[in-house]
C-alpha cells in the first residue's frame, strides 16, 4: 500500500498538465510475435505497439509516451486476466485427477492455491520492482515513462507465462 503511494505520488509529479489522445492498436506486437523464429523470445516483442503509438504523436511527451504504455499495459492485462482464468480452470482439474494418485497422500499442495498465490506475489513484487524503476529516477523528467515501461513489460511477461503454463497443461 505504500509503495502504492510513492509510486502514484512519483507519476503525479511527473505528469504534465494535459497529454494529447492516443491511438494504440496491439497490431504491431502482435505482427512482431508473429515474425518471432526462437521459442520464448515473444517477450521481446512487448513495447512494439506503445512504441508505434507514441512515434505516431508529433512531439510527444513522456505523459504521451506514458499513455500509449499504459494502453499496452491494459492490453497485455486482458490477455494476463484471460490466461489466469483459464490456468485457474485447468487446476481444479489437475488437483481433482491428482486427488485419485497414491502420491497425493504425501505431496499435499494444490495448484490451486500455488497459482492464486503465485499471481498475488507477483503483483506485490511487479509493483515494488516498478515503483523502484521510477524511484531511481526522482527528480528526473522519467519517473513516470519508467514506471508505465516496466508495468507494461513485467504484465506482459506474466501473460505470456500464463498462456505457455496453459499449452504446457493442455498438451501434457
Amino acid at each position: 500500500m505504500k509503495r502504492s503511494l510513492i509510486l502514484a505520488a512519483a507519476l503525479a509529479l511527473a505528469t504534465p498538465v494535459a497529454a494529447q489522445e492516443v491511438q494504440f492498436s496491439p497490431d504491431a506486437t502482435l505482427e512482431c510475435m508473429e515474425k518471432q523464429r526462437l521459442p520464448g523470445a515473444d517477450d521481446t516483442c512487448i513495447g512494439e505497439s506503445a512504441r508505434v503509438c507514441f512515434q505516431r504523436i508529433k512531439n510527444a511527451s513522456n505523459a504521451d509516451i506514458a499513455m500509449c504504455m499504459g494502453k499496452e499495459s491494459e492490453y497485455w492485462k486482458g490477455r494476463m486476466d484471460k490466461a489466469y482464468d483459464r490456468m485457474m480452470e485447468l487446476a481444479e482439474v489437475a488437483d481433482e485427477e491428482f486427488a485419485k494418485n497414491p502420491l497425493s497422500a504425501k505431496v499435499t499442495a494444490k495448484l490451486v492455491v500455488d497459482l492464486a498465490d503465485q499471481q498475488e506475489k507477483w503483483a506485490d513484487w511487479r509493483e515494488i520492482r516498478c515503483a523502484t524503476e521510477a524511484m531511481m529516477r526522482r527528480g528526473t523528467p522519467y519517473p513516470m515513462t519508467a514506471a508505465a515501461n516496466c508495468t507494461m513489460k513485467r504484465i506482459g511477461e506474466q501473460a505470456l507465462f500464463l498462456e505457455s503454463a496453459i499449452t504446457y497443461m493442455e498438451t501434457k
